[in-house]
């Protein structure tokens, strides 16, 4: 795994963790074995490593018996997990605010993952990419992440929101249904790895936002940005400015000068992250196709010509690598279409 991830999540995750650990009569001392998390972490509201956070992680699953614990803990969640900036959450205008503060401030949380908000044909995508795959239980970071991604759109307007979504890359896991009646929609062997809602969400006014509380909240996340020494998430700022409205990608002479930086030495970073600009062309065309072809309107050969392929067979071959299935096989088994700017259920 990446050097550059290795102090990864807030401590105040697993505080929330050791919290639920005790409501079952788990106690710290189980649960912190041979973790090498020492309380000196925890009560300085310190980060943990990738390695840490797995190893609590893994013992939690195996003390609890819970496989999908990731989902308990992301349904548990409250704002105030999330310290200040849960704050600074709150004290945004609207709902698009907050999902914009949340995504742009992930890295102050946690650096292993990344999201981007993207908004089309009347859906709101909030895509999460993992940057540290190769890690320790990342199926449980991944179902935490999301579950308290999805959750945050409920916290903060106080409603429920029945059309959030949660997509998952993979096959559904045997736990899932364990949850099911608990958690948001939520869609497996997608290919796409997402929290999605109408756009119309996203205007939903806040009740407790204050002006002045957010401003401080962001000076502070930018001085905790700082003194990790990181930078916002340069992943997900890529990945916001590739799609172009025809179907194009922008270069990688066009990005850098976008984000104030040679091509030199965005290729630099990249490589010090572990990617390279064509990845994330190539992974961003693949969402895009992958969204295309739940848009039954549109043909497989226009699709293809839309992303730049050839001809449908290339596409098709394409969308086996990723899927395992043809794009008529995926539709078939995800049979959404859409209508007057929204997807829907068909």
């Amino acid at each position: 795994m990446n050097e550059w991830y290795r102090g990864d999540v807030s401590a105040e995750y697993a505080i929330g963790l050791l919290e639920y650990l005790e409501l079952l009569g788990i106690g710290v001392d189980q649960a912190l074995a041979d973790t090498g998390i020492g309380s000196a972490q925890l009560e300085g509201d310190l980060r943990l490593t990738t390695q840490q956070d797995a190893a609590l992680s893994e013992n939690a699953v195996r003390l609890t018996g819970e496989q999908g614990l990731g989902f308990e803990l992301g349904l548990r969640c409250t704002l105030t997990w999330h310290g200040i900036l849960g704050l600074g959450l709150m004290s945004c205008r609207t709902l698009r605010d907050a999902l914009r503060l949340w995504t742009g401030y992930l890295d102050v949380r946690t650096t292993s993952f990344c999201i981007y908000l993207h908004e089309h044909d009347g859906l709101a995508e909030l895509n999460i990419q993992d940057l540290a795959p190769g890690a320790l239980m990342r199926n449980f970071a991944l179902e935490r992440l999301a579950t308290m991604t999805a959750r945050l759109s409920t916290h903060l307007t106080q409603q429920e929101l029945p059309e959030v979504e949660m997509w998952f890359k993979d096959e559904e896991p045997s736990y899932a249904a364990t949850y099911a009646d608990r958690l948001p929609k939520v869609r497996f062997s997608t290919g796409l790895c997402q929290v999605r809602m109408p756009s119309t969400y996203l205007d939903l006014p806040l009740s407790t936002a204050h002006t002045l509380v957010l401003n401080q909240v962001k000076q502070h996340c930018e001085r905790e940005r700082i003194s990790l020494g990181q930078n916002n998430c340069l992943i997900a700022r890529i990945k916001g400015l590739l799609p172009l409205e025809d179907g194009t990608y922008l270069g990688m002479e066009e990005v850098a000068q976008a984000l104030c930086m040679s091509s030199r030495t965005l290729k630099r970073k990249l490589r010090h992250l572990g990617f390279n600009f064509r990845q994330l062309v190539d992974e961003a065309r693949k969402q895009e196709v992958l969204r295309d072809v739940l848009n039954t309107t549109m043909t497989i050969d226009e699709i293809a010509n839309r992303r730049g392929y050839s001809d449908a067979a290339n596409l098709t071959r394409a969308f086996r690598r990723w899927t395992g299935e043809s794009p008529s096989q995926y539709r078939a088994k995800l049979p959404y279409k859409l209508e007057r700017g929204m997807a829907q259920v068909a």
